[in-house]
């Protein structure tokens, strides 16, 4: 050890450790706490306290104090606490200490990921994990982690997420070994490869555990990789995976659809409309029906694929609130009931549809949209735990038992699916959103529209929307009340067709239908 630190490492005591304290954020007492406590469930109890004690009051609660008072019986303590110093860049409390900062650094290596003396080497690198999670990937975590049965959505620090899936078991760590036991980390790895910002971390803690479980030292001074990691978070991609729109050459569009006067639809009765056959009958005007919207703008990788090993990266699905927005407008200004639900996982969103069906839709209802906004894949749209949902089950549940009340009555389905890379390995090959040629509709009264056709893209702003859908909105609101819905989707494949082309891109909207009669949206 350099003479500069042996020098002066005795300036280290318990009154010294207390006047730290008093000078530490919340932010650096958590991660000091968290490198330094050998017993996960002790750190997490005290940092839950804290957590809660120091949005109040300036109360430090002595947590270093604490420590020392248990660790000066190792006599390394003192060396355990300047290498958490050390690797929380307290350089300036190390300088008050009387230390030659860079002799410490250089001692310590702080930046060396992959190489610690004293502290536990899986808390060093999740401590520089957390640095690199910002506060909407933590959100996501929580949201996966969540899928695995682990409830840590009230936890506001990450340190304190990772403890607790220490004092769980989820992580298995050299404190939980008994004789003959090996280190656990699978679990964690495995989630971490699901967030791109993240995965490279899973390969450092995948290689500790390899090393503690072939050697009998539990302390890994040096792993072999002198290289120290970059010290930078990875932005996340916050556009559209295929089809974001980023430019300024569309903007002049969505200009021209804020300027359109959209008139309150007519609720006059059309001439040319009377009952008859060649019509599906509007049994109540002042209630068509109801519009379910099912808005999936975040995402989270989920149990179900990192357990499958299937890795789909899902960014956020900026913008999608604004189709949302218009949608639920257009719809209740056609009479319609609105029901939206926002970032569904897989097994909510069958289970919300089917309340809809069942607490919803009434016998005088004449007929049923359903929205959904959403990545998606050839046939599939993306429930928000990354899970794909086939459009073929949505369409035999509401042609099932449980929507009998539909039975005989058109059935709407509109799908804003943006295109993603499916590396799902039940899929080997990816089109843009849409529905595949092997896709047909087995059952009567239905209409599915797509933004897409196979092989071509969807786009979307993250600041107004898709085109798809703020063209829809404008389209049905200025036709509904004398065009059939056909013509109507006809109209709005036209003009996204023709804005796209001008601006040197390509989107063409298709639908397919087993619709046996006219549909018009206003009687």
């Amino acid at each position: 050890m350099s003479d500069l630190i042996l020098q002066n490492i005795n300036s280290i005591n318990l009154d010294v450790v207390l006047k730290i304290q008093n000078d530490l954020d919340p932010y650096d007492m958590t991660s000091l706490v968290f490198l330094l406590y050998d017993v996960p469930d002790t750190a997490l109890q005290r940092l839950i306290v804290y957590q809660r004690v120091s949005k109040d009051v300036n109360d430090n609660m002595n947590l270093l104090y604490h420590w020392v008072s248990h660790a000066q019986m190792r006599p390394t303590w003192k060396y355990e606490f300047l290498e958490a110093l050390c690797i929380c860049r307290q350089y300036s409390v190390i300088k008050k200490l009387g230390l030659n900062v860079s002799a410490v650094k250089e001692h310590y290596l702080p930046n060396n990921i992959n190489f610690c003396i004293h502290i536990n080497p899986l808390k060093k690198i999740l401590y520089r994990l957390c640095e690199s999670i910002n506060t909407e990937t933590l959100h996501t975590l929580k949201q996966t982690l969540h899928s695995f049965d682990q409830d840590i959505t009230n936890y506001e620090s990450c340190e304190i997420v990772f403890l607790e899936l220490m004092c769980k078991k989820f992580i298995l760590d050299r404190n939980d070994l008994c004789k003959h036991t090996k280190v656990d980390y699978q679990k964690l790895t495995q989630i971490l490869e699901h967030f791109p910002v993240l995965s490279s971390y899973s390969v450092y803690i995948s290689e500790l555990e390899t090393k503690l479980n072939n050697t009998k030292n539990s302390f890994i001074k040096d792993m072999s990789k002198n290289s120290p990691i970059q010290n930078k978070a990875s932005n996340i991609n916050k556009s559209e995976v295929s089809g974001k729109c980023d430019g300024t050459d569309l903007d002049e569009f969505y200009e021209q659809l804020n300027q359109l006067k959209i008139e309150d639809i007519d609720d006059g009765l059309m001439t040319d409309k009377q009952k008859c056959d060649n019509y599906y009958d509007i049994l109540n005007p002042s209630h068509i029906g109801v519009c379910c919207i099912i808005n999936q703008e975040d995402f989270y990788p989920s149990k179900e694929n990192i357990t499958k090993g299937i890795h789909v990266n899902l960014t956020t699905r900026y913008g999608s609130t604004k189709d949302q927005v218009a949608l639920q407008k257009t719809m209740e200004a056609l009479h319609f009931d609105v029901v939206v639900y926002k970032n569904l996982n897989s097994k909510d969103f069958m289970s919300c549809l089917k309340n809809v069906l069942k607490n919803k839709v009434h016998n005088d209802d004449s007929l049923f949209v359903l929205c959904i906004l959403s990545h998606g894949v050839r046939g599939h749209v993306y429930a928000a735990d990354s899970v794909k949902i086939k459009v073929e089950d949505i369409q035999c549940l509401l042609d099932s038992d449980l929507a009998f009340k539909l039975y005989g009555k058109p059935k709407v389905l509109i799908l804003q699916a943006c295109q993603v890379n499916d590396e799902s390995p039940s899929i080997q090959s990816l089109v843009a959103d849409g529905p595949s040629s092997e896709l047909f509709l087995r059952k009567s009264d239905f209409l599915i529209y797509w933004a897409t056709a196979p092989e071509y893209e969807a786009f979307r702003q993250e600041s107004k929307g898709s085109l798809f859908i703020q063209f829809l909105c404008v389209i049905v609101k200025n036709n509904a009340h004398h065009d059939h819905i056909h013509d109507i989707f006809t109209k709005v494949t036209k003009t996204v067709i023709d804005v796209c082309s001008r601006v040197q891109r390509v989107q063409v909207p298709i639908f397919e239908s087993t619709l046996r009669k006219k549909l018009f949206l206003r009687r």
